[in-house]
């Protein structure tokens, strides 16, 4: 069993700046995900399992070394056992730790519980460069699966989902995806941008509205949109009818409830959606998504909205888009490209950060939180700064979130509370009842 590796460019590209291979710099993010329920929890219980994930998945119990020549590379920690830190504090509590830089030094995968009276909020943190949110709320799953187990008295066996270290998706995509494939991409790229010419229109991008300063809990914050039941069943069949994933539907809500904050007048004008992909399907031998590794691809989708643009036929084009570059291997391609040390500027890919970045996680079977334990919520985060605003969606069982996630140094609360609140009346127009929003 291999126990080291060196780490491939696309995972330097989130420990080091200096290796980032777009505009949008990943390096140094965290993620951030968990649940938070109201009733006692048992933390020994909770060390116990968090040793059973990092027994179970190769990246959890990995360290990053330097070698003698400057190479970074993963090496395993046999028997790690991941910190648990108990800290007092709710919401705001929970604002600071997104906001605070974490030290990996002794591990990438650690647990805090925020405390607050009888409400335990658990909060895997883990380094981007090791996993993604596919990956991640599976985790999330198999923590409580084994609370519970452990709670009953019936310990569940060791996990083999990825005991093994396995490679980076770029270096895995090599198996897929042929340097032949990666020039003609690269052909077609020239060619476009050669086409367009220098008076390309360039997507609008939401005004800084923030006053630069960041809040004074931290520049990151997260606005929520919860939906019940009757209402998420309501937007799966909404997007059925108009023949479109709830994926295009909601990104197609999202920039509509965005275009009146973009400066250019009323008239149509060019937006860009940043719609995260998963590559775990283009690998040889595919990966499940209970492998904790990042295998996080994106596509760009470009389209025209005025300030009365429909979400459906925003959505219609989101979902063209999508589907176009599904087929053409956009994501697979690029990310080879730009690990093979792809100039995006030379390549005439847009060296602007997109009007809006969405990434939406899909169907996740409801966590089985013990009977002992009221659910409250669950969450995710992890953006870096000067980021676009992020749509972060995702349904446990059958409750969809939408997560706004925005820098406060880029964009104020308010400006970004009026975007939360047209999206939250899109969504009404769709299922003619309320969204709690918090």
């Amino acid at each position: 069993m291999a126990t080291k590796r060196p780490l491939t460019p696309f995972e330097l590209a989130h420990f080091d700046r200096r290796y980032q291979l777009t505009d949008m710099s990943k390096a140094e993010v965290a993620l951030h995900i968990g649940t938070t329920v109201r009733g006692a929890v048992d933390l020994d219980i909770l060390r116990r399992v968090l040793a059973e994930l990092a027994a179970g998945h190769a990246l959890l119990r990995a360290t990053v070394v330097r070698d003698t020549a400057d190479d970074l590379h993963f090496e395993l920690l046999e028997g790690y056992q991941p910190p648990l830190e108990v800290r007092e504090g709710g919401a705001e509590e929970y604002w600071r730790l997104i906001n605070s830089p974490h030290d990996w030094s002794d591990g990438l995968f650690k647990v805090i519980v925020l405390r607050e009276g009888d409400i335990h909020q658990i909060v895997l943190v883990a380094h981007h460069g090791i996993c993604d949110g596919r990956s991640m709320f599976p985790l999330v799953g198999e923590m409580w699966e084994r609370y519970g187990a452990h709670l009953a008295g019936s310990p569940l066996p060791p996990s083999d989902s990825d005991h093994d270290l396995v490679d980076g998706v770029d270096a895995q995509l090599a198996a897929s995806v042929t340097d032949a494939e990666v020039d003609a991409f690269l052909g077609q790229l020239a060619a476009i941008a050669q086409a367009s010419g220098p008076d390309a229109p360039a997507p609008l991008r939401l005004p800084v509205a923030g006053d630069g300063v960041e809040d004074a809990l931290g520049r990151f914050r997260v606005q929520y949109i919860e939906l019940s039941p009757a209402e998420t069943g309501a937007v799966i069949a909404t997007a059925r009818a108009a023949g479109f994933s709830v994926n295009s539907l909601l990104t197609g809500m999202a920039l509509t409830a965005l275009r009146p904050e973009l400066d250019g007048g009323a008239e149509p004008a060019m937006l860009l959606a940043a719609i995260a992909s998963d590559l775990r399907a283009e690998l040889v031998p595919p990966l499940t998504g209970s492998t904790v590794l990042n295998c996080v691809g994106g596509v760009l989708v470009p389209l025209f909205a005025g300030t009365g643009a429909d979400p459906i036929e925003l959505g219609m084009m989101v979902e063209a888009g999508v589907k176009g570059a599904v087929d053409a291997r956009f994501s697979a391609l690029l990310l080879r490209a730009l690990t093979r040390g792809l100039d995006p500027v030379a390549a005439g890919l847009p060296t602007v950060l997109p009007t809006m970045s969405v990434s939406n996680i899909g169907l996740i079977p409801e966590y089985p939180v013990p009977v002992q334990l009221e659910l409250v919520r669950n969450f995710v985060f992890g953006m870096g700064v000067g980021h676009s605003p992020v749509a972060t969606i995702y349904t446990i069982g059958d409750r969809l979130t939408i997560q706004v996630g925005y820098d406060t140094v880029e964009h104020s609360h308010e400006q970004i509370g009026r975007i939360t609140e047209a999206l939250r009346e899109q969504l009404r127009r769709v299922y003619g009842v309320p969204a709690a929003m918090s």
